[in-house]
């Protein structure tokens, strides 16, 4: 009996606080996207835009208290669909039923990939930072030995946090001539400990060239999401990443581009910055509608092939270059931080499985 109440109050305690954070995080993002809105001065939907937003969560079993997503898509790109996923229903229902009640720890841990992945194409690392311990070539070594390992390897690199990271926080790349590092003239000791642990030092990707035309300051990278359910996985969104000039990453939050990409790879004529600028061309004068993702359909195949790796998550959003040969690099996969701005670009996420995903969401605990 004791045993019993026990596990009976765990389990209540479990869905109370899951309530709360659900709660919590429909709360900050609205708050978040409201003060965009109002910062920005976006127009406002028409009544009948609105009716058709809510009246479509509602047949769906949501309650869409406001409109905030619906309006800054359009705003963003001129077309209303009532089916945008909105990031507060995304971050706080359908994620977590989806993909964070698997959270393990070390499966978020972007220094895992080598192992999870190991049949896929990565950039070569060549320091990796595990909970504070120091490895090279998969051994543990001093870091004396990673510091070696740095100025014995191809001096171009990029050194990033494997936990806790999104959106380009901290990714820089540098080079390295004699220990000291081109990244605000530090040592590789102190750079070392400005990352403190949990980091890795990978060789700089060269990337295809045709990607490089976009903007060779920056590696630009596919923002692929894949969804699993029983049938396997299926594609749900496809965007390139451009990075603003000068910038060394890709990131939209930075000043990037998201374009929308094609079944066949082919390029949407149109991308769009964070501040709701379209654009029909590059920086560099290449024309988006004119370019296709060079073996699109190995980045196709890559993707489900690699989710089938961790069936843990249904919805995974997967970062994916193209190396100068052509051929698609695992950069890193996102299962928690997973930003659904790329609607703007690619279309409302769900597409065809907005019924069972949403559906999902309603499931408990």
């Amino acid at each position: 009996m004791y045993q019993y109440l026990k596990k009976l109050l765990t389990k209540r305690i479990i869905f109370f606080q899951k309530r709360i954070d659900e709660v919590y995080l429909k709360r900050s993002s609205r708050q978040y996207m409201k003060s965009l809105i109002r910062k920005r001065n976006l127009p406002k939907l028409t009544t009948e835009e609105v009716k058709q937003a809510k009246s479509y969560y509602k047949t769906k079993g949501y309650k869409l208290s406001n409109t905030y997503w619906h309006r800054y898509y359009k705003a963003m790109n001129g077309e209303f669909h009532k089916d945008y996923v909105p990031f507060d229903i995304f971050k706080s229902i359908i994620s977590p039923r989806l993909n964070q009640q698997r959270q393990y720890p070390a499966l978020l841990d972007k220094n895992m990939l080598y192992n999870i992945f190991k049949d896929f194409k990565q950039p070569i690392h060549v320091v990796q930072n595990i909970n504070g311990f120091y490895y090279v070539n998969n051994q543990i070594v001093d870091v004396t030995d990673a510091i070696k390992a740095c100025n014995s390897n191809s001096n171009h690199f990029i050194i990033k946090p494997t936990v806790g990271s999104g959106q380009g926080r901290m990714v820089n790349a540098f080079t390295v001539k004699d220990s000291m590092t081109s990244y605000k003239n530090l040592s590789l000791l102190e750079l070392f400990k400005l990352y403190h642990k949990d980091f890795i030092v990978q060789e700089f990707l060269e990337q295809s060239d045709l990607l490089n035309s976009l903007n060779p300051s920056s590696v630009n990278t596919l923002r692929v999401v894949s969804y699993l359910n029983k049938e396997g996985v299926h594609i749900l969104a496809s965007v390139l990443r451009i990075g603003k000039p000068g910038n060394s990453t890709d990131n939209f939050s930075t000043g990037g581009i998201f374009c929308g990409v094609l079944e066949d790879g082919q390029l949407k004529d149109k991308g769009f910055n964070p501040k709701g600028t379209q654009f029909t061309k590059t920086s560099t004068g290449i024309i988006l509608k004119d370019c296709k993702i060079p073996n699109y359909d190995k980045v196709q195949e890559m993707t489900k092939s690699m989710h089938f790796k961790v069936p843990y998550f249904k919805i995974i959003s997967w970062d994916i270059a193209i190396n100068k040969s052509n051929m698609p690099v695992l950069i890193e996969y996102n299962t928690y931080k997973q930003g659904i701005d790329l609607q703007m670009a690619s279309g409302p996420l769900f597409g065809k499985f907005a019924d069972e995903i949403l559906d999902m969401g309603l499931k408990p605990y």
